[in-house]
Parts: structure tokens; C-alpha cells; sequence
């Protein structure tokens, strides 16, 4: 990866959209409105532009309207991907739907992708490649020559479903002394009218 300077960079993870039959609703559908709003006043908030450099994934729900959100700034971008592209897409993205599909293509198409497997190698045995993605976006974020740090994320505060989720990615952060910032989808999914 490059070594390269920037005014600011900011790492995002977020919740993905429910998948179908989820249990317990954590980011429904119905709210992606409301998360694509409250991440743009996020980057308002920190005054991100062509300067500034964002690093997320790209799963339907939060990371997708976060690349939008970046994009839309005019921020340089970097999805990182913890395998390679199909795989990703029939996992992460796809399950959201066709219309995430199309967000996925549209965000890739005006950013760099970054394959966890073509920087690192084969995933080794017994190891989770979304806490390697993880540690790959934070390890590029802290080497990146840049005034301001800050981690962006929509989080239910909880520990996630499985390894490697934005609960993860925020204990990496806070132990590397980075500034979170936390858009809380409890918070969201209470306002009135969601």
C-alpha cells in the first residue's frame, strides 16, 4: 500500500442491513434513510473533502452508504474487501437485496479496491478474514501521513453477530488511542416516524 498524506482519514465500519428472518432487528431496511443522513452529518461534522481519504467495506447497509457519503464529499476512497470480489458479494451484499447490488457496483466503480488475500496472502488456517480486514483498514488508516484520525461507525453498542464486526473494529481503535465516533442505530430506530 502507498504511503500517502492526507489532511484527514477516516476508517467507517458499520452494521449491515438485516438480513431476512433476522430475529432480533438491528438495522432494518426502513432506516437506511436515516443512517445515510446521520453519516453525512458525520462527515459535515469533521469537515471531510478532497483532502481526506475514507476506508471502509463495502456490505449492504452502512459501509455502502457510507462510500456514498464519501464519495458524494468528494473524499478519496478505499473499499477494503476480506476475499475476493464474488465471494463478497454473494455474503455481504447481495443478501440485501438487488438495490444494494447496484449501490456496490456504483461505489467501486469511482474507488479502489483492496483484497485482503492480494496484500496479506491466503488466509491462514483457523483465521477470520473480517477481524484481518479490520486490522488491515486500521493498520492502513494509522500509516497514512494525516492531521486527524477519526473511526466512524453505526453501532448498537453490542458485541456483534460474529468475528470481525464493528464492535471489533472499535476496541482495535480505542486501543490504538484513535477518536470514535459513534452513530448510535438505537438512538435512529427510536426517533419518531422509524
Amino acid at each position: 500500500m502507498t504511503a500517502d498524506v492526507a489532511d484527514q482519514v477516516v476508517l467507517f465500519s458499520g452494521h449491515m442491513i438485516d438480513a431476512p428472518g433476522r430475529p432480533i432487528e438491528r438495522f432494518p431496511a426502513r432506516l437506511a434513510p436515516r443512517v445515510a443522513q446521520a453519516i453525512g452529518d458525520e462527515l459535515d461534522a469533521i469537515r471531510v473533502g478532497r483532502t481526506d481519504i475514507g476506508l471502509c467495506g463495502a456490505a449492504c447497509g452502512s459501509d455502502l452508504l457510507f462510500a456514498v457519503a464519501a464519495l458524494e464529499r468528494h473524499m478519496t476512497l478505499r473499499i477494503h474487501l476480506p476475499f475476493d470480489e464474488r465471494a463478497f458479494i454473494e455474503l455481504s451484499v447481495a443478501i440485501g437485496g438487488e438495490r444494494w447490488v447496484e449501490l456496490y457496483r456504483h461505489v467501486t466503480q469511482s474507488a479502489a479496491c483492496i483484497v485482503a488475500d492480494d496484500v496479506l496472502g491466503p488466509l491462514p488456517p483457523g483465521a477470520d478474514p473480517f477481524t484481518r480486514n479490520n486490522l488491515l483498514m486500521l493498520s492502513e488508516a494509522r500509516r497514512i501521513g494525516a492531521r486527524a484520525f477519526t473511526f466512524v461507525c453505526v453501532w448498537d453498542g453490542q458485541p456483534g453477530d460474529g468475528p470481525g464486526g464493528t464492535a471489533h473494529l472499535a476496541g482495535a481503535v480505542r486501543a490504538a488511542h484513535g477518536q470514535v465516533r459513534i452513530i448510535d442505530i438505537r438512538a435512529l430506530a427510536n426517533e419518531p416516524g422509524a
